[in-house]
């Protein structure tokens, strides 16, 4: 039985459904992204100096622990000059060679695709790097003298995406491959990320709390998330996996202009469809001055799916890096809210642990 929306007001109910506490893993957010920082420049002023010449970036990684890949990818596009991407399979693409640095990241360290992905680059004579919490990816890390960054371990991949994701972007700073330096912009980052906890956290009560009241919103209703562009069709992605994850319910996630070329169709049947729908757009308040063509599109949009319940989430913050999280953040609250009001614990994947017992079988 769904609970009432007063659950979100009673700090003791949430706990209950709560039990490995993945709301106090999100209000330590901001701290883990400090942390990771920091132990990304101690890992990156190892020596870690380049080699040979780096023409192109695979970051080979799955679920939680590829998201941060996905942002990093954004980060390559805006401040790089060779292109990135992010590799969810067990294959690497045929251009990986010797001039490829091969990012393997598993939270876990027991990834099978990454796994394999890290055996593929090691025959190819790929520069690799490793970042894990341990497991069988350190080991071969460490056997074969491919340096690893090691992060904390022990908490759900989804929740950890801080430790995945800044120790790589000084890592790649310190290499040289950023136009600009992104201290001053980390820093924003974490500022905000810790302003952004006092609005959202379960002491806030709902009258006051966005990431509560936009929970209540979505309940019984199936979150339709469109990232206006670049690095809000990234945290589009994010939003509908911790929907999945978090809430176990469906989500889905387009970006612009790529919707307007297929899925603003589907829009005219909607009422008979899918009558609980809610769209969530995710915007930047520069768009009408840098972007307008895109403005324009999501303005549109929202027109012609007018009888659709919506919300626009606004990015915060002055740097890029900054607004991309400040979405993220309040993704990450909303989706376990909504897992409260489903009476449901957020952190269960009995689902993918099904999954994998399944797969062991193959092996055998």
């Amino acid at each position: 039985m769904l609970q009432s929306k007063s659950v979100l007001d009673d700090i003791a109910a949430m706990r209950q459904l709560d039990p490995f506490n993945i709301l106090q893993l999100t209000a330590d957010f901001p701290i883990q992204c400090r942390t990771a920082y920091e132990v990304g420049e101690i890992f990156a002023l190892q020596g870690l100096l380049r080699k040979r010449p780096i023409n192109n970036i695979v970051l080979s990684g799955l679920g939680g622990s590829a998201i941060g890949g996905d942002m990093l990818r954004i980060m390559m596009e805006e401040y790089g000059d060779i292109p990135m991407i992010v590799n969810r399979d067990y294959s690497l693409p045929g251009f990986v060679g010797k001039d490829t640095l091969v990012i393997c990241a598993s939270y876990s360290g027991g990834t099978e695709e990454t796994l394999s992905s890290y055996n593929q680059a090691r025959a190819r004579n790929a520069q690799i790097v490793c970042v894990t919490s341990g497991g069988e990816l350190a080991e071969r890390a460490n056997r074969d003298g491919v340096p690893v960054c090691t992060i904390p371990g022990g908490q759900p991949p989804r929740t950890a995406t801080g430790y995945m994701f800044f120790p790589l972007l000084s890592l790649l700073s310190h290499l040289g491959l950023f136009s600009r330096s992104l201290t001053k912009d980390i820093e924003e980052t974490i500022k905000l990320l810790s302003d952004l906890n006092k609005m959202y956290s379960p002491e806030v009560p709902t009258e006051n709390n966005p990431a509560k009241q936009l929970a209540i919103q979505l309940d019984g209703r199936i979150p339709v998330i469109y990232g206006s562009q670049g690095y809000r069709g990234v945290v589009a992605v994010r939003w509908k996996c911790q929907f999945n994850e978090n809430a176990k319910e469906h989500a889905f996630a387009n970006v612009f202009p790529e919707q307007n070329h297929n899925e603003i169709l589907a829009w005219k049947k909607c009422r008979k469809q899918a009558p609980r729908w809610f769209l969530v757009y995710l915007r930047d308040p520069s768009e009408t001055s840098t972007q307008p063509r895109i403005s324009r599109r999501v303005e549109v949009m929202k027109k012609l799916a007018g009888h659709t319940p919506s919300y626009e989430a606004w990015a915060k913050g002055d740097s890029f890096l900054t607004k991309m999280f400040s979405l993220f953040f309040l993704g990450d609250y909303v989706s376990i809210y909504a897992a409260f009001l489903n009476d449901i614990d957020p952190t269960n994947i009995d689902s993918i642990s099904k999954l994998k017992v399944e797969m062991k079988k193959l092996k055998a």
